[in-house]
């Protein structure tokens, strides 16, 4: 019984089980779809919000560069307007362009690159690097080395004159750059440069680019393919872009922004840890959610699988009580004729090689028990008959009432000759000296009829019909005994 009782509550737990994991598993499918599609939100977010700082950084050197040219035009159409040989003071107009504290020095130089500073002093230029930059008649912007700061490089804005013929020129330091870009923003290892768009460096706020190629850096810290393959594509720079590429010993978040100056572009690199955690500082929320959910999820349906196995389970329970009472008889608490004439069937279908006894009791005078004591009497007799069946044997054999006074005893799996006699001889001597009554002793006597399964016959019904022949042939004998169907054939 505990058995079954078992394999009923795993079968109910399977029962809600998949499908509560099913459920479980398609909504956290869902969640992860979700959290997938935030991650990327996050992601993109966070890349778009430093390309927008990268963006207003280099809007400001632009504005930058902006006013270097405003202030420089003036005094260029001055000096174009004025014919050739006139005298013009050119020096104050050259130094008129240091009045705006943007500028530290400038010059008027020839078509020849030969000219002089504001202060008077000789300057000689290189006309091939003048020409191959110039776009236009507008101003335009080159890094050269000046010797004026110890052959430093620095930034001049070029601006030519069409009619006066030659350039006039202005330096600023590049690393005034510098001061339009708040590094400090991050996490202080932020760092900036400006090159053109063939990744030529024009000024570099970190120490691990200096001078050259910015491109040529880059291939020299990242050998892997990959990332050679994405440098690559950027050259030559076309618009705004960013990558991931190491710089230096450390993997940097690159952003590349065009400047509204020549071709150049300001490049703002980020360390990728920091990225990451700001990405991860925002995904916190948003996962915390998730587990939380999940986590509910997981709680909601374990108490939906706990709630409905355990009403499950009482349901079972019910209908098992109300299945036993049907198959009780009420007199005795014994099966009844149709729940001992299935469960022995349920045995011989499945037992088919085992060996099995069934008895079939008559009490002998049971009509005269009852003339003579009283139907009260006859039931406690029916009564103690059954008590004291159901203690002599095995929960797991059948023991039944089947009529008025016929009670049918099946002993299961009894496994050779000796056990058959043994149990058949134990049940000839249950009425040996049987009595009921409490106060006036009644010795009660039975009549038993016995057939062996499969050796008499290998169905309930041809089983029954032997033991009841073995019944009838011990009432023929004289009542009081048992009698054995092969007993009767071989007699016969």
């Amino acid at each position: 019984m505990k058995k079954k009782k078992d394999s009923g509550t795993k079968s109910i737990l399977l029962q809600w089980l998949f499908p509560a994991i099913a459920f479980f598993l398609v909504v956290s499918f869902m969640l992860y779809h979700y959290s997938m599609t935030q991650s990327k939100s996050i992601n993109q977010k966070t890349e778009n919000n430093i390309a927008a700082v990268a963006r207003g950084y280099a809007a400001k050197i632009s504005a930058y560069l902006q006013r270097i040219k405003s202030a420089q035009e003036p005094v260029s159409v001055l000096l174009d307007e004025t014919e050739k040989g006139q005298d013009v003071p050119t020096e104050k107009c050259l130094t008129a362009l240091l009045s705006t504290n943007l500028i530290y020095s400038s010059a008027l130089v020839d078509e020849n690159g030969r000219g002089f500073r504001n202060t008077g002093e000789p300057v000689e230029l290189d006309m091939e690097s003048l020409k191959g930059t110039e776009s236009g008649s507008g101003t335009f912007y080159l890094c050269m080395k000046d010797e004026l700061i110890e052959g430093a490089y620095t930034i001049v804005a070029v601006t030519p004159l069409s009619h006066y013929g030659g350039y006039v020129i202005s330096y600023f330091k590049s690393e005034l750059l510098k001061k339009y870009v708040t590094i400090s923003d991050y996490d202080g290892r932020t760092w900036f440069t400006v090159i053109d768009a063939e990744g030529n460096l024009i000024y570099s706020s970190t120490s691990l680019l200096e001078e050259g190629n910015f491109f040529e850096y880059l291939k020299a810290y990242n050998q892997d393919e990959e990332t050679a393959e994405i440098i690559q594509d950027k050259v030559p720079l076309t618009q705004e872009s960013n990558f991931v590429a190491k710089i230096g010993k450390e993997e940097v978040y690159c952003v590349f922004t065009p400047l509204e100056v020549n071709n150049w572009y300001f490049v703002m690199g980020v360390t990728n840890s920091y990225v990451d955690g700001i990405k991860n500082s925002q995904w916190t929320a948003t996962r915390n959610m998730i587990v939380n959910m999940m986590g509910a999820l997981a709680l909601f349906v374990i108490l939906v699988v706990v709630v409905n196995v355990i009403n499950k389970k009482r349901y079972n329970d019910r209908k098992r009580v109300l299945e036993q009472k049907a198959d009780t008889d009420l007199l005795t608490e014994l099966n009844n004729k149709i729940a001992t004439e299935r469960k022995i069937k349920d045995y011989i279908s499945e037992n088919q090689d085992s060996q099995a006894l069934m008895f079939v009791f008559d009490i002998d005078d049971f009509k005269k028990i009852n003339d003579t004591r009283g139907h009260a009497f006859g039931d406690e007799v029916l009564r103690t008959i059954g008590m004291r069946l159901k203690a002599e044997f095995r929960m797991s054999d059948v023991i039944g009432r089947v009529g008025g006074d016929e009670f049918i005893l099946f002993l299961k799996n009894l496994k050779d000759e000796s056990i058959l006699k043994k149990e058949s001889g134990r049940v000839a001597e249950l009425f040996r000296d049987f009595k009921v009554g409490q106060y006036s002793k009644y010795k009660v006597t039975a009549s038993i009829g016995c057939a062996v399964f499969p050796r008499d016959a290998d169905n309930f019904e041809d089983l029954y019909k032997a033991a009841d022949r073995a019944l009838y042939k011990a009432k023929q004998r004289g009542k009081k005994q048992l009698a054995f169907y092969r007993d009767e054939e071989e007699k016969e």
